[in-house]
């Protein structure tokens, strides 16, 4: 009889098959969810709950199925239901914005420009629109999405290009920055920098969580003592930089006379103490467009991982 070690053995296989299957779809799915969140991190936070939710559902499929479209499905249905449960307040400033012409755009404007644009379509319209006009899917399979007859995802699609054709107001959304202790994370970087391993598990309360998704998480600072930081730190240089909005720590590898990009985290700080950490090590996605964004080399292979 299996034990739940057992089972947990042979599930990390099974995933490392899955995750090879759907490996070519991946970078799409990246980034029809950073577009339908219009946040590389909110994104991001998407792209793995699609992921997740897939891998689970598997054992409720019982027909054929298209890989890419059983993703995108997953993805569109997920972000839906979290603006449905999701109704708070959002505040907006308006600002002119310019005709868009699409026949004059090439293909990655035409992508860049929908960040500003879904704010001006409702869910389902922004949806179908990306679906068919940016990531190729036919009518057909966009209707079996979304629960929506054929004629009308393409009267759905005629209505959005006709609306984004014509003069609109962007809105930019404000979000609230997160509020933290800026002298606890100036010391963490401090600690992480000098390899202190003690410096750091001293910043962090007993019950730290520690979400390096979708390699491992750890739930206290117990596990993070013998599992993450065991065999202490790395010796790279960390620095706290803005990005897409957000401010993040990024770890900086050296490598010949360059650094390279090894990893973004960032922490969240309750009563003078780290209760989150969160790091992207695993997110080749995001840290991949996060490379292209800070013009910093993307570090390829740093075991655990190779993405060469």
């Amino acid at each position: 009889m299996n034990t739940i070690d057992d089972i947990i053995v042979q599930t990390r296989k099974i995933h490392t098959e899955f995750d090879s299957t759907i490996q070519p779809y991946k970078i799409d799915l990246w980034r029809y969810c950073k577009y339908l969140t219009g946040s590389p991190w909110e994104g991001e936070d998407l792209f793995q709950e699609t992921l997740l939710k897939a891998f689970t559902s598997l054992t409720q499929i019982w027909n054929a199925m298209d890989p890419k479209a059983y993703l995108f499905r997953i993805a569109t249905n997920n972000w839906i239901d979290h603006l449905r449960k999701q109704k708070k307040e959002v505040e907006y400033i308006t600002t002119d914005d310019e005709i868009y012409d699409e026949s004059r755009l090439s293909e990655y404007e035409i992508r860049e420009a929908l960040e500003s644009l879904l704010l001006n379509l409702t869910p389902k319209q922004a949806t179908i629109f990306l679906l068919i006009d940016v990531f190729s899917f036919t009518g057909t399979e966009v209707a079996s999405m979304t629960n929506m007859s054929e004629s009308a995802i393409y009267t759905s699609l005629h209505r959005s290009r006709k609306k984004l054709k014509t003069p609109v107001k962007k809105e930019v959304r404000i979000r609230e920055s997160m509020s933290s202790s800026e002298s606890i994370l100036d010391k963490y970087l401090v600690y992480f920098n000098n390899s202190d391993v003690e410096g750091l598990l001293n910043l962090m309360t007993e019950t730290v969580e520690f979400d390096v998704t979708p390699g491992f998480i750890e739930f206290s600072k117990h596990e993070v003592r013998n599992g993450s930081l065991k065999f202490g730190l790395p010796g790279h240089l960390g620095k706290r930089v803005m990005l897409w909005g957000k401010e993040v720590n990024i770890v900086l590898a050296k490598k010949d006379d360059t650094y390279e990009l090894h990893d973004i985290n960032y922490q969240e700080v309750s009563e003078d103490k780290i209760v989150f950490h969160k790091s992207y090590f695993f997110c080749k996605e995001l840290m991949s467009e996060a490379a292209k964004e800070l013009k910093i080399p993307l570090q390829l292979d740093k075991p655990p991982v190779d993405w060469r």
